[in-house]
């Protein structure tokens, strides 16, 4: 029996990133996924013709996080289209504007904001877990159209129920990346290679180093003796029933990382092999009303739908009846293979209360309303030709990254206990936006793990 020094499990942008950067570093890998997709909750999957981006995402990366990654195992991340404008839905007069417009006249403000960020030390961003964003802006400006570009940033990353209610310091870490890197306020860019070839390249990197990948094969459970981890157990043979009986295969291996969101960790991990604090703390976390959730729509038409560019990000605080806040983009636009010859691929989502998620009745009413609201805000797809709805729930797109939801109040990616368990991704102590945040977990981990840093990353912020 092949004994591994480590097995991941997860094969989304965490799982792969950590799987990948240990096997070019010489160690034994297997690299586990349930699903027969690479990508986790950022998967591309094929559908008629289309393929949908079933996480809605883009690569928030200016270049020191996920690009280095590939860098380093060997491969090029290329970064494709980037998003050229943000459109910002007036809910109180009904209409469309730029947000360039809201600060416009205030360029002076921005500056000096941006000064004061970038003069930030990160240590001192950390200590902003608890406190809204705008709590911090305020030091620095009052002028709204300033707060306002920063405020609604944080609308198409990081998504709370309530739009104002947003964490500084995880806001303001991308913020002072994205203007330090590329001196922009944000960055937003397609893969080049599309989101499916992305993950295919970063698991070829793993098995020309020799890495183990296993496609449609769940764990069963984390094996741990005495405080001290074995290994994982897997079913040989798929389940049938949910209680079946059934015959485990034990994988060796003296390390674990496990990508599995706080929603899904105690799946796996017996919570008697955690303290009692720390699985108090996942629990917590796991709440339905802690999850990013949204309601889903994938809308295709003849022609592409926008207000000022085909590669801008809209975005909003409420929609007309619904008054969920949200975000659109032309997938298209950004990779024109991912529909059809002569259509047009449309991405949206509204944002609602993590605890509506079970609620089927209400998601009905609500999906309905919501699609009403958008042929309100863009008449355009009124004439749609394909359609898909989705419910970003469970698996959700994170944890709400409220004050008091962040940073050190979140679990830590290395338990006191067992010894050779870890967790990498962003759901956990973390930083950054999406994909981009889950790798830079990822290789917070490998490289405690290793005990030195990679050179390839330079000696820039770690969590």
């Amino acid at each position: 029996m092949t004994k591994y020094d480590v097995v991941v499990v997860g094969a989304g942008a965490a799982g792969l990133t950590a799987a990948s950067l240990l096997a070019v570093e010489g160690k034994r890998v297997c690299l586990l996924e349930r699903s027969p997709y690479l990508g986790g909750r950022g998967m591309a999957v094929p559908d008629e013709g289309f393929t949908v981006n079933v996480g809605g995402h883009l690569i928030e990366d200016p270049g020191s996080g996920l690009t280095k990654v590939f860098e380093h195992v060997g491969k090029t991340l290329q970064h494709g289209e980037v998003s050229a404008e943000m459109p910002v839905w007036d809910h109180e007069r009904n209409r469309w504007g730029s947000i360039r417009d809201r600060y416009a006249g205030s360029k002076g403000e921005l500056k000096k904001v941006i000064k004061a960020l970038l003069a930030t030390e990160w240590d001192e961003l950390d200590q902003w877990d608890d406190r809204p964003l705008r709590q911090w802006l305020h030091q620095h400006t009052d002028d709204q159209g300033v707060i306002d570009l920063f405020e609604f940033i944080t609308v198409l990353e990081c998504m709370t129920d309530n739009w104002w209610d947003h964490s500084a310091s995880d806001n303001l870490f991308p913020r002072k990346m994205h203007f330090a890197e590329r001196n922009t306020a944000a960055y937003s860019c397609w893969p080049g290679q599309g989101w499916d070839g992305m993950w295919a390249d970063l698991a070829d990197a793993f098995t020309t180093a020799g890495g183990d990948l296993r496609l449609s094969t769940p764990v069963e459970r984390v094996v741990i003796e005495d405080g001290v981890t074995k290994g994982v157990a897997i079913a040989r043979q798929p389940r049938v029933l949910p209680n079946e009986f059934f015959e485990e295969e034990i994988l060796e291996a003296d390390h674990v990382i496990c990508t599995l969101p706080v929603w899904h960790v105690l799946d796996v991990v017996d919570e008697g092999d955690l303290p009692d604090w720390y699985a108090a703390q996942i629990r917590f976390l796991a709440q339905d009303r802690f999850r990013i959730a949204w309601l889903g729509l994938y809308l295709a038409t003849e022609e592409p739908v926008h207000q000022y560019d085909p590669r801008e990000l809209s975005t909003w605080l409420k929609t007309p009846n619904t008054e969920l806040g949200g975000f659109m983009f032309n997938q298209t636009a950004m990779d024109p293979t991912c529909s059809p010859e002569g259509t047009q691929l449309h991405v949206m989502g509204g944002v609602f209360p993590g605890e509506k998620g079970r609620d089927r009745a209400w998601l009905r009413r609500e999906m309905e309303r919501f699609e009403a609201d958008v042929v309100t805000m863009w008449p355009g797809f009124a004439k749609t030709i394909w359609r898909r709805r989705h419910l970003v729930f469970e698996p959700s797109f994170g944890v709400i990254q409220k004050p008091g939801l962040v940073g050190r109040y979140r679990p830590h990616w290395k338990p006191p206990r067992p010894e050779g368990l870890w967790f990498a991704g962003e759901t956990f102590r973390s930083r950054g936006v999406g994909t981009d945040r889950a790798a830079r977990a990822a290789l917070t981990v490998v490289e405690e793990y290793l005990g030195r840093r990679l050179a390839t990353f330079g000696d820039g912020w770690r969590y």
